[in-house]
C-alpha cells in the first residue's frame, strides 16, 4: 500500500501524473482480480490519494476502467505492426501481446459501459470511434484495405476478442473439469482461437 501522505495535485502536470498513478493502480489490481472484486478504496490507497480525491478524476469505477481501456487503445493504435505478415497475423500478434486490453475488451459491453449517463457514453463512444478511424487508416495504408473494409474488420475483430477471451477463461471449477480427456475438447487457447477467427475474417473480406 502506498503510505505517502496525500497532497492535492494543483498544476496540470501534477494532475496528469496523479491520474496516471490511479490508472496504473487500477491496471495492477485488474491483472489479479475480477472487476467486481476491485474496490475504488483499494485503488485510491495504492495510488496515494483519498477516495474522495479519486472521484475528482473518475466519477465511477466504470469510468475509471473505461479510461484505462482508452489508454490501452491509444498505445495499441500507434504500435508497430509485424512487417511481411498478412493482416490477420499482424493484428492477432498485436492483440495477443496486450492481455490487459483484451481482458478489458471482454467486459466492455456487459460491464464497463453500464452505469454511464448519456454525456459520458457519448464522450466514450466518440473517443472510441476516433481511434477506430485512426487504426482503420493504418490498415488502408499498410494492408490495402478500403475504408469500409477496414472499419468492418476492426468491428469484427473486437467481437472476436470478446468471444475468444470469454471461452478461453473458464471458471476455476470448470477449468479443473475440462483438464483431462474426454472433456479437454472444451479447452480453448485464446491465442490459437483468435488467430483462427481473424484469418477467417480476412478471408471473408
Amino acid at each position: 500500500m502506498n503510505s505517502c501522505p496525500f497532497q492535492r495535485a494543483r498544476s496540470p502536470e501534477q494532475k496528469a501524473e496523479r491520474r496516471a498513478q490511479i490508472l496504473e493502480a487500477a491496471a495492477m489490481f485488474f491483472a489479479e482480480q475480477r472487476f467486481d472484486a476491485i474496490s475504488l478504496a483499494a485503488i485510491a490507497r495504492q495510488s496515494g490519494v483519498t477516495k474522495a480525491a479519486l472521484y475528482r478524476y473518475f466519477p465511477s469505477k466504470e469510468a475509471l476502467f473505461l479510461a484505462l481501456y482508452l489508454n490501452e487503445l491509444d498505445d495499441m493504435v500507434v504500435a508497430p505492426l509485424a512487417q511481411g505478415e498478412p493482416l490477420w497475423a499482424a493484428i492477432s500478434e498485436l492483440l495477443i501481446g496486450r492481455p490487459l486490453f483484451c481482458r478489458l475488451t471482454s467486459i466492455l459491453h456487459t460491464v464497463l459501459e453500464h452505469n454511464l449517463d448519456e454525456p459520458q457514453a457519448r464522450e466514450f463512444k466518440q473517443a472510441l470511434l476516433a481511434q477506430f478511424v485512426h487504426l482503420a487508416g493504418r490498415l488502408e495504408n499498410e494492408f490495402g484495405l478500403e475504408g469500409d473494409q477496414a472499419i468492418r474488420f476492426l468491428m469484427q475483430t473486437q467481437q472476436s476478442v470478446i468471444g475468444c477471451w470469454a471461452v478461453s477463461q473458464p471458471a476455476p471449477v470448470v477449468a479443473a473439469v475440462i483438464d483431462a480427456p474426454p472433456l479437454d475438447v472444451f479447452q480453448v487457447v485464446f491465442a490459437d482461437a483468435l488467430r483462427s477467427q481473424l484469418r477467417a475474417l480476412q478471408a471473408a473480406l
